[in-house]
């Protein structure tokens, strides 16, 4: 189960245009990516778009009078120095987004009331087929151009952006933040497993999925949340978005509900807006980055007395997390 639906209360419009992150739903269909291609002199390709301005700023982008590509096209505008991205990771992105035809952008995290947008690469969970593996090998802080055809692109999207129609061609440029491989862990020091009236958490790896032990006692009835690895990175504040992974158990039956190493790759969410269940949205805030966390969230701080029954989480239930905050993003 997706962690988007399992701690998620509901999911409000986080900008008024729809954006490229609204996009990634489940889709079963995979496309390879094509290289650019010409069938005559008046057709273009991605490397006849310019774009300028720095990393990390908004950038230009030019588009040439005539008719855009018929294969999706990437072009890295500027390379970075960090680790490339593989099948599997989570690229942090900032995005801008238009059309071949139209310079209004109906993408845009640059603003300063929007936090960077999180992809998945190269794991066919992407509706725009043509931007699921645009960045692989990509190295992070790379600007990319990423260029997309209706028959990869828009065509196949649901949920269209405002102003967007189905044959339309995307313009895109992502600026790549960061990335996190699927297992990927807490960084910090070691300072408690938890344990005596709460779940102990044992790990032979922090880049290998937690233990969970819950004791035959009754559970906690206020919320609890105890540091066991502590991160030297920033606090998390309201607002950011979240890169973690995670671990649910209910108290009752030790059943594991949802974890995002199970599925073999971090997720990312927007802390303290009202997205998630309280527990998280009040647990997480103060945590700095590099930690893990144990949560114990009593139904009053998780799903209320209607519980979640198709994870088969009751009104009465008590849940436990392991959380590790791996980054945190401002607007």
């Amino acid at each position: 189960m997706n962690l988007r639906f399992s701690v998620r209360v509901r999911t409000p419009a986080r900008r008024a245009a729809a954006s490229v992150v609204s996009l990634v739903v489940a889709a079963l269909a995979t496309s390879a990516l094509a290289g650019c291609g010409s069938s005559g002199s008046s057709q273009k390709t991605a490397d006849d778009v310019t774009v300028a301005g720095a990393f990390d700023k908004q950038p230009t982008i030019s588009v040439p009078k005539g008719k855009p590509p018929a294969a999706t096209g990437v072009k890295v505008i500027s390379r970075g120095s960090g680790p490339a991205l593989q099948t599997g990771d989570l690229a942090v992105v900032d995005g801008y987004g238009r059309t071949w035809s139209s310079a209004t952008a109906f993408e845009n995290t640059y603003t300063s009331a929007s936090v960077p947008d999180t992809l998945p690469v190269g794991t066919g969970q992407i509706q725009l087929t043509g931007l699921d593996k645009a960045l692989l090998g990509v190295p992070t802080g790379s600007r990319v151009l990423i260029v997309i055809p209706p028959k990869e692109g828009f065509s196949l999207v649901s949920q269209l952006p405002t102003g967007v129609t189905k044959t339309d061609t995307a313009v895109l440029v992502f600026d790549v933040l960061a990335g996190y491989h699927g297992n990927a862990g807490p960084s910090g020091q070691q300072i408690s497993s938890g344990g005596g009236s709460l779940p102990s958490v044992t790990s032979s790896s922090l880049t290998e999925k937690p233990t969970l032990a819950i004791p035959k006692a009754s559970p906690p009835t206020k919320l609890s949340v105890t540091t066991l690895i502590k991160g030297s990175g920033p606090v998390v504040a309201k607002g950011q978005e979240l890169v973690v992974q995670y671990l649910g158990q209910i108290w009752a039956s030790g059943k594991e509900f949802d974890s995002s190493w199970q599925r073999g790759e971090p997720t990312a969410f927007t802390v303290g807006a009202g997205q998630l269940i309280q527990a998280w949205d009040d647990g997480l805030v103060g945590v700095p980055v590099g930690s893990r966390v144990l949560i114990v969230a009593p139904p009053d701080s998780a799903y209320g007395a209607s519980g979640q029954p198709s994870a088969g989480i009751s009104g009465t239930d008590t849940l436990v997390f392991v959380v590790d905050v791996l980054g945190a993003y401002s607007a």
